[in-house]
């Protein structure tokens, strides 16, 4: 009896925006059992879009690939999201996003079955107003754009606008079959 499987990784991003609060404001709303934050209002989010997970040197696909022989330069855990305002469609061998603008810390993350659901929180006062068109996450680095390896990089099929008074939050799905 041969056993047949065909194993994948991919990622999917989405952004949820909500209304900043006030400092000091206190609500707890479903956005607040994701983040573990006090955040505001929901006011939108996009449909998810497909990302391209890394397959080059000490990138995405190839990081996994290294720990699972025992080579543990890099931790593996997705410590950091960048968002960013390039338009270049991501290619396996991209080491950085485009144009990053702003870094962020991992807000939170969990697994459900095989899909890994990490959340990356970007404060009214962290995110310029602006539009944007990519993010991707980073293995290991620093707060520093530009530190850390890329796991994954997605250009939103629709440019993502932020404006004043608004919280946004990627959420990034990477499922595993």
């Amino acid at each position: 009896m041969e056993l047949s499987e065909t194993p994948t990784i991919k990622g999917k991003v989405r952004v949820i925006t909500t209304q900043s609060l006030p400092k000091g404001f206190w609500a707890t709303l479903w956005h607040k059992h994701i983040l573990g934050k006090k955040t505001g209002k929901f006011l939108r989010a996009t449909e998810f879009t497909p990302n391209r997970i890394m397959l080059g040197t000490n990138t995405g696909k190839t990081l996994i690939l290294q720990r699972l022989i025992g080579t543990n330069t890099y931790s593996l855990n997705i410590k950091y999201g960048e968002i960013g305002t390039g338009s270049t469609t991501p290619a396996d061998s991209d080491v950085a996003l485009t144009t990053p603008t702003v870094r962020v810390a991992l807000a939170n993350g969990s697994i459900s079955s095989n899909i890994a659901s990490l959340f990356f929180f970007f404060s009214d006062a962290t995110l310029a107003n602006g539009t944007y068109y990519e993010f991707g996450s980073f293995v290991d680095g620093t707060s520093t754009i530009g530190t850390g390896k890329i796991f994954n990089h997605a250009l939103f099929t629709v440019a993502y606008t932020k404006a004043t008074g608004e919280d946004t939050t990627v959420q990034l799905d990477i499922t595993i079959t």
